[in-house]
């Protein structure tokens, strides 16, 4: 093949609970959900092989062929492919959609199981349709998916803000694999990691309506559907992207001297408030939870637990400008509660498992350490 993936640091518990790589976990749906369905889709279909892989005592696998990957990719997409109806008064348009599922205009995987299916349009089912289409053009099929599959989210999947944090499986190629060279020697299979099959099919209750949710949304965004469950979603549990007023803004800014708080850098046009505790863990929207960010640095915290370095920035904030943050509030209007902004911190880190991902930095993230990481709140 073209040449082994990079090998990756070898953080702790490779081996771990299961807390520990639920973490992990959540932070590679969280980058899934970010430019393409595709890892999403090869999350699911390694979850799905790994349980129709098992063997008599139930045990996942100890590795799984890109071709079956592909086949469970191929019966997630393919009811996907259809031309999608929206409801009237959902959106202005009611002519059936080509639902796009990618940020770029190439979409190989859609394209190719579009193509086939126009051939059955009522065939609902990828399974039932092998059986339909000529051996040719499911081999062809086959063929591109699983070349797409193993080029691009297979190599990328367990990639974290650009680190690659190899916890789930190996293998053995880049993104210039052939398929020729998947197909050489009896087919590729990625390697899972000891533990890492049983772990997925363990929490695959709590992923899959997870990956589910984040795939729909994708889906919307990218296509303008403004869905009915996202408006009351907000409705019922509010949404992260709050209008912060401008004066809030400005005060926070001022706090931080004008500067980003996560790289120091100057904040010169398009400040981004940033929950420093991830809203996905805590909808905390008080004061002392709120940072100011270059968008750039807050798109690559995004929903991740931040680690030692802005930890440390933040709790020194927290230590000497409480009384700055609480005049912007009064005069802001907005809410401050430092004691439960602390204590949701503390219950964060005290329950963050050893060994599960945090940010420290764009582009730099690491194996967390509790008792390091709860330490740094004891000043507080």
């Amino acid at each position: 093949m073209s040449g082994p993936q990079a090998p990756p640091e070898r953080l702790p518990a490779d081996r771990g609970d299961l807390a520990s790589f639920g973490e992990r976990l959540l932070a590679v749906i969280d980058e899934g959900r970010k430019t393409a369905t595709y890892k999403l889709a090869t999350l699911l279909a390694i979850i799905d092989s790994c349980a129709e892989g098992a063997s008599p005592s139930g045990q996942a696998p100890q590795t799984i062929p890109t071709r079956k990957i592909a086949h469970h990719v191929a019966r997630l997409y393919w009811p996907q492919v259809r031309p999608f109806v929206p409801p009237p008064g959902v959106v202005p348009k009611v002519e059936p959609l080509d639902l796009r599922q990618i940020t770029n205009k190439s979409a190989t995987v859609i394209e190719v199981l579009r193509r086939a299916s126009k051939s059955l349009p009522l065939v609902a089912s990828w399974d039932r349709a092998t059986s339909l289409l000529p051996a040719g053009v499911v081999q062809e099929v086959l063929d591109k998916v699983e070349h797409t599959v193993a080029r691009y989210p297979l190599v990328r999947l367990q990639t974290i803000d650009n680190v690659a944090q190899c916890f789930i499986y190996d293998i053995d190629w880049d993104e210039g694999v052939t398929q020729a060279e998947l197909a050489a020697c009896g087919g590729a299979r990625i390697r899972l990691r000891p533990g890492a099959g049983d772990h997925l099919v363990r929490l695959a209750p709590l992923v899959r309506p997870l990956v589910e949710l984040h795939w729909v949304r994708m889906v919307a965004r990218l296509n303008d559907l403004g869905l009915m469950e996202e408006d009351l979603h907000r409705h019922l549990f509010g949404a992260e992207r709050v209008p912060f007023p401008a004066d809030l803004r400005r005060g926070l800014l001022e706090v931080q001297r004008g500067d980003c708080f996560y790289c120091r850098g100057r904040v010169t046009s398009s400040p981004t408030v940033d929950h420093f505790v991830p809203w996905s863990r805590w909808p905390n929207d008080a004061v002392e939870n709120l940072v100011i960010a270059h968008s750039s640095c807050n798109s690559h915290k995004s929903d991740h637990v931040a680690g030692p370095v802005p930890l440390r920035r933040w709790v020194q904030r927290l230590s000497e400008q409480t009384g700055e943050l609480a005049d912007i509030a009064r005069l802001t209007g907005w809410r401050t509660d430092r004691s439960a902004t602390v204590a949701l911190a503390r219950s964060l880190y005290a329950h963050l498992p050893d060994g599960a991902l945090v940010w420290n930095a764009p582009r730099e993230v690491l194996a967390a350490r509790s008792s390091e990481m709860l330490g740094l709140l004891a000043s507080l």
